[in-house]
């Protein structure tokens, strides 16, 4: 279990063990919300170094 903001130490351990690829889900949500992605998600996106999978 690692303790701190969830996108920051992803995006640490990402790069701690030089990973290929991060995959992450969005929020389960139905409708219009569907096509929005929760925080973690979101800023793991916008700063990670490493590319992404989002799952739906």
């Amino acid at each position: 279990m690692i303790e701190g903001h969830p996108a920051t130490e992803i995006m640490k351990l990402s790069e701690d063990f030089k990973m290929d690829l991060i995959v992450i889900g969005s929020l389960g949500i139905t409708g219009l919300k569907k096509y929005l992605l929760g925080s973690v998600t979101e800023s793991v996106i916008r700063h990670s170094k490493v590319p992404m999978l989002v799952v739906y």
